[in-house]
């Protein structure tokens, strides 16, 4: 077993074209621009770190109308800056601390306006929608554009990367036995079929955790550099796409679930393609089935107008759990026999499932063949 595990691995880290493909994927990240953030610009952020008081907020609100009465008399009388732009690079950045404040406020009354429309109701998730709202705290505000960089990389292009990676990877993890005729040797034996199976799917799992660690330390240190490591203790609900999410998670706290999430994930989708490999006597039919199997439902979601349940069906197919975002940017749950189940829950069940099938199906399908024999 040791021995087949080992020439698994060897068979498949030491295909160049993972290699380049990975570092073509990463340039295609970076946007080919780098942003430098200067020292002055988190200073005065730190000016309004901390709790955000009543006083603060007032503060902010204030200069904020004055800064807007500013830009438009400048506008009115065409000043521009020397970048030509109607505010240096300081003004902007004085702007953006005030929306944000603002933002953050917009957030947590909507928190509230939430809490008070559900109250009168008696869903059989109210209580628990209403419980989790009141740990939410979004008044800690801090400079914290690198954790939101890091956090909308692993949302945007982890699913490209982890994706691509694996279908390239591991599409040809039983065809290229059928090709090259080593199955039969390989079948002939009742030990062997076993064996080489769960040093494939250990394979295939040590290939997709080794990806997903790569691109992380990619995302850490690219945008670490450029935006910095502070802030990693404000809530994610600093973060656009989150503006409504109810967990009350540190953006810190939710990075580790979304990559574990994201992993959990990959490593299903990674069971999936051995066991389509298992059957297919083409690699390139395998990269094409397990690709479709990856990509359909979000061209379909994207591309089609569809009944929401129809919708959320679909979240659960790879691509939007390897995505991640759509199980904490809202409320959403199953009603189990008047049981509320979080969606993030129903995915990780679900997950487990598929995986089980997998496994469960590739197994069978070997056993088959050493019947044909």
């Amino acid at each position: 077993m040791r021995q087949l595990l080992k020439f698994e691995l060897y068979k498949i880290f030491k295909q160049r074209t993972i290699y380049l493909t990975f570092f073509l994927l990463l340039l295609f990240t970076t946007g080919f621009t780098y942003n430098y953030t200067p020292g002055w610009e988190k200073d005065m952020y730190r000016e309004w770190e901390g709790q955000l008081t009543a006083e603060k907020v007032e503060l902010a609100d204030k200069q904020n109308t004055k800064f807007n009465e500013m830009v438009e008399k400048r506008i009115e009388e065409g000043k521009e800056t020397l970048n030509g732009e109607f505010v240096n690079e300081r003004e902007h950045t004085q702007g953006v601390i005030y929306e944000m404040i603002a933002f953050i406020k917009g957030s947590e009354r909507q928190m509230e306006n939430r809490y008070q429309e559900i109250e009168q109701k008696q869903d059989y998730n109210t209580e628990l929608e209403k419980s989790m709202i009141q740990k939410v705290d979004v008044s800690n505000f801090a400079y914290n554009r690198g954790p939101t960089k890091i956090i909308e990389y692993t949302s945007l292009y982890s699913i490209l990367i982890t994706g691509c990676m694996l279908l390239i990877g591991l599409s040809a993890t039983y065809t290229k036995e059928y090709s090259s005729g080593v199955d039969q040797y390989i079948l002939s034996s009742s030990k062997g079929r076993s064996s080489l199976l769960w040093s494939k799917v250990l394979t295939g799992f040590i290939y997709t955790a080794s990806v997903v660690i790569a691109w992380e330390i990619f995302n850490l240190t690219w945008n670490g550099i450029q935006y910095g490591f502070s802030g990693w203790s404000t809530p994610i609900q600093n973060i656009f796409e989150y503006y409504f999410s109810p967990y009350s998670f540190t953006m810190l706290e939710y990075h580790l679930i979304q990559l574990s999430f994201h992993l959990l994930a990959a490593l299903s989708f990674a069971l999936c393609i051995i066991l389509v490999s298992s059957f297919c006597k083409n690699a390139l039919t395998s990269f094409f089935i397990n690709g479709a199997i990856l990509a359909v439902p979000f061209m379909i979601v994207g591309g089609m107008t569809l009944p929401n349940w129809i919708e959320y069906l679909f979240s659960f197919s790879f691509f939007y759990i390897m995505q991640v975002e759509f199980f904490f940017a809202h409320f959403h749950t199953i009603n189990l026999f008047g049981l509320p189940l979080l969606y993030p829950i129903v995915a990780l069940i679900w997950l487990a499932v598929l995986s089980f099938a997998f496994v469960f199906a590739a197994k069978r399908m070997i056993q088959q063949k050493e019947v044909t024999l």
